[in-house]
């Protein structure tokens, strides 16, 4: 990220949870921060600013709002996928 007006949220889907979550939003350097610290821990990182613009605007603790399930299950779907071929490499 290259600009102070960047933003990076994380969610969380735990097993059996109605929808993901929201666990962190974050702006400017918080939000690099938050992409390196999970660059390191090798938790996936995807880039889509609008699905970012759209939940950097709910709350911590929040369940994603419905109209990004569509585009986040796709996400999810392509994290899955990535995960399984690094296992079988």
């Amino acid at each position: 990220m290259n600009t102070a007006g960047e933003k990076a949220v994380a969610l969380k889907y735990p097993e059996g949870a109605p929808a993901p979550f929201i666990t962190a939003v974050a702006r400017g350097l918080q939000a690099e921060r938050l992409i390196e610290i999970a660059e390191k821990n090798s938790i996936p990182v995807v880039k889509n600013t609008s699905v970012t613009a759209i939940l950097s605007l709910q709350e911590i603790g929040s369940f994603v709002p419905e109209e990004t399930w569509t585009i986040l299950s796709g996400i999810f779907a392509f994290i899955l996928k990535a995960e399984g071929r690094q296992k079988n490499e």
